[in-house]
């Protein structure tokens, strides 16, 4: 087993932020501490895999950028992200941090000594339930197998530090086969194999592990005269990579089962990250649909139950200064709905008091002098707080064979009591409450794309340009503040589907086209209960229509198709067109702008067409709008 304890930090300090003496404590620990340029400087050595913890610490959080910030927000599903800034309790007024849950924003004036206690915690949730990898090797050559075994595991363990690896090594394919089948597709990362053994051959194996495995990443070593059939292999999908023996770079070896080691890690934490999502999703549509507080945390309980898979979970809230049980699952009897909870050494206590979550596997991780309730644990318990207002805490506690709890359950739990907290203290202020829905999901919305170079920014853009064509065209009020909402989540179905579709390095096949066809349908459905997005769903909806019929999903035609859609058509279209893809690069505006005219009356409509070429010509006074012969009039390109 390959585990490395030594706790690796990346800390970048902006805006005069003092911490010489939080990274000095940090080392006294026994942590490598490095030190960023910048946030795009953090966010480099935060994505590389070898770090446990990633801190952004500033003066002032007015002046974040918010898409290195999504960006970094999109790495947090195995490791720390924290945010020290000033005035923590103020997160609504950074527009950056929106979506951040309050247990990631830390006062960046707290002592030194404070934050120290609070990372501790914080990297605890990081190790408490680690992910194993597993690589597999197999070759009926001992003295190879021998070497091998000698010389990988050391290389590829030191390239991710926070990971949990176990490699294994077989004689045969079978035993190799087995073991892949016990192992299971979200372990087993890397498979290595000699092409000729006897009882199978390499690329049989390989495809047979593939059936069982289809996550893993599969390697094929060949002697020359084995080539072509591991050229053929890969294009058949069977495997993604092949080496001549002997292998003559092992440098080159190891850096390259490092890399399928790191693309099978970010395809199961994009797969993990996809269902937070969704349940994230559908626990703001569930809790939005009710005005009742005890409605709201049956919701609450029962949703905690169905995504972390606690033993039991309790909800308790404070009433005349004592916390007191108003909701659960699987509850004792002692323990009850109108239960005071007591207070001498009580851990929900101190979760409210401290304003902090609080995850432990074992007795000794509890906060000191507190005590476990319900007698279980693993245990999660996160506050639940309104502005400055403690309002409760929740607790999911107990766990078949005693599983610890990950850092995925401890952000989802402190995700639903931010978002309860909203529920039970904003219940008279419905409009406060619709707002800080959409701003949540917006920024899921951000932090999805942000994953993704060619992407990031496109939603902001996008509602940029949206906006900005309606008030040209006169649109104004509630209208245009569905407008508004519609280009921030236009995008929201894309989060079902999957990411070896939306990052393919090459034009989509028929198939794949069909399943990128059916988002902006899951984007209506998604939102189908958010009762205050009701006009933004039919723009989503509509945004692929076509003026002349020939769109998706609905084939609506001319003024058919809302207003609002007609308009985000061509800000989404023009910003596809004007970015990188993984297929072409950006084109200028200058053609963009000549294929939108071309397109009039055919993919748009023709009067907002006018309008929006209007309004770029004064957004680009040196560009002119040229419309020749090489301008085409097909269907442009805006998945």
């Amino acid at each position: 087993m390959y585990l490395r304890h030594r706790i690796n930090t990346v800390v970048a300090p902006l805006k005069g932020a003092r911490c010489t003496k939080l990274t000095g404590l940090m080392r006294a620990e026994g942590w490598n501490v490095e030190l960023a340029d910048g946030i795009e400087g953090l966010l480099k050595l935060a994505e590389s895999g070898r770090y446990h913890m990633a801190i952004l610490a500033t003066t002032d959080g007015r002046d974040l950028p918010r898409l290195p910030v999504r960006s970094l927000m999109s790495l947090q599903t195995d490791m720390c992200v924290l945010f020290l800034v000033p005035e923590p309790g103020n997160v609504a007024g950074l527009p950056a941090l929106v979506g951040a849950t309050s247990d990631q924003v830390l006062d960046v004036h707290s002592s030194p000594k404070t934050l120290v206690g609070l990372l501790k915690d914080e990297i605890n949730s990081v190790l408490a339930a680690q992910d194993e990898h597993v690589i597999i090797a197999v070759d009926d050559d001992e003295e190879f197998l021998s070497s091998l075994e000698a010389y990988l595991p050391p290389r590829v363990a030191q390239a991710f530090p926070r990971f949990e690896m176990n490699f294994e090594f077989f004689k045969t394919p079978r035993e190799a086969l087995t073991a892949a089948q016990e192992i299971g597709d979200d372990r087993l990362a890397v498979v290595i194999s000699d092409q000729v053994m006897p009882e199978m051959d390499g690329i049989e194996l390989l495809g047979r592990i593939k059936e069982a495995c289809p996550s893993a990443r599969r390697v094929l070593l060949t002697g020359h005269a084995g080539i072509d059939s591991a050229v053929a292999a890969i294009n058949a999908q069977v495997l993604d990579r092949y080496f001549s023996k002997p292998i003559e770079a092992p440098g080159d070896f190891a850096a390259s089962i490092q890399q399928l080691f790191r693309e099978h890690c970010l395809r199961m934490k994009a797969d993990a990250h996809r269902h937070r999502l969704m349940a994230q999703f559908e626990y703001i549509r569930a809790i939005s649909s009710t005005q009742d507080i005890d409605a709201a945390l049956a919701i609450t309980a029962a949703f905690l139950q169905e995504q972390v898979h606690p033993r039991r979970v309790m909800v308790a809230l404070s009433e005349e200064g004592r916390l007191v049980v108003r909701g659960g699952t699987s509850l004792p009897a002692e323990m009850g709905v109108g239960t005071p909870l007591p207070d001498e050494k009580s851990l929900c206590r101190w979760v409210l008091r401290q304003g902090r979550p609080v995850i432990a596997a074992r007795e000794e991780d509890l906060p000191a002098g507190s005590e476990s309730l319900l007698a279980s644990l693993p245990l999660i318990a996160a506050p639940v707080v309104w502005g400055e207002h403690p309002l409760g805490v929740i607790l999911a506690a107990g766990r078949w064979r005693d599983r610890p709890f990950s850092r995925e359950d401890r952000m989802l739990v402190s995700f639903v009591a931010d978002v309860a907290s909203v529920s039970i203290g904003g219940l008279e202020d419905r409009e406060a409450l619709e707002q800080h829905y959409m701003g949540t999901m917006a920024c899921l919305m951000e932090t999805v794309e942000a994953k993704d170079d060619y992407t990031r920014g496109h939603t902001e853009r996008v509602t940029e340009l949206a906006v900005a064509l309606a008030e040209a065209v006169g649109v104004g009020g509630s209208n245009l503040e569905n407008i508004r909402r519609a280009a921030a989540l236009h995008d929201i179905g894309k989060i079902a589907v999957p990411d070896s579709i939306i990052l393919k390095p090459g034009r989509l096949d028929p198939e794949e086209r069909a399943v990128m066809k059916e988002h902006s349908g899951r984007g209506d459905r998604i939102l189908q209960h958010l009762g205050f997005l009701s006009s933004a769903r039919m723009i989503i909806r509509g945004h692929h229509e076509r003026y002349d019929g020939a769109g998706y999903p609905d084939g609506l035609q001319g003024e058919e198709i809302p207003l609002g859609a007609r308009i985000l058509a061509i800000a989404d279209t023009y910003d596809a067109m004007t970015s990188v893809r993984p297929y072409r690069r950006a084109g200028a505006a200058e053609d963009a702008l000549a294929e939108t005219e071309v397109n009039a009356g055919k993919q748009f409509d023709p009067a907002l067409v006018a309008a929006f070429l209007e309004m770029m010509k004064e957004r680009l006074p040196r560009a002119g709008v040229p419309v020749g012969a090489d301008a085409r009039a097909g269907p442009l390109e805006n998945e």
